[in-house]
């Protein structure tokens, strides 16, 4: 398992670890408010994954086998205040 603990300032932040990709993350709220996270940059509200402050939530992009069929996105993105943890809970 890696681990990636940010601070997120109200900005978007990108979430990305260099020596794998990864299909399924776990990304946990330790902040005050809510977070949006998304696959995408612009992290659209209405369009991302909402986790409620105190709560954890799995994002999954592709729970198949990597080789059968590749990962599209290799950076999460969250936009938020507070500290976030974010697991891969599945790489290669």
């Amino acid at each position: 398992m890696k681990i990636q603990r940010v601070t997120l300032d109200g900005s978007v932040t990108g979430v990305r670890f260099e020596e794998s990709r990864c299909g399924k993350w776990l990304v946990k709220n330790f902040g005050d408010e809510d977070i949006f996270v998304s696959f995408d940059e612009s992290v659209d509200e209405s369009e991302s994954v909402k986790i409620a402050s105190g709560c954890g939530q799995v994002i999954v992009e592709n729970e198949r086998l990597g080789f059968l069929s590749p990962f599209e996105h290799d950076t999460i993105y969250i936009l938020g205040t507070g500290e976030v943890e974010v697991q891969q809970l599945w790489f290669h």
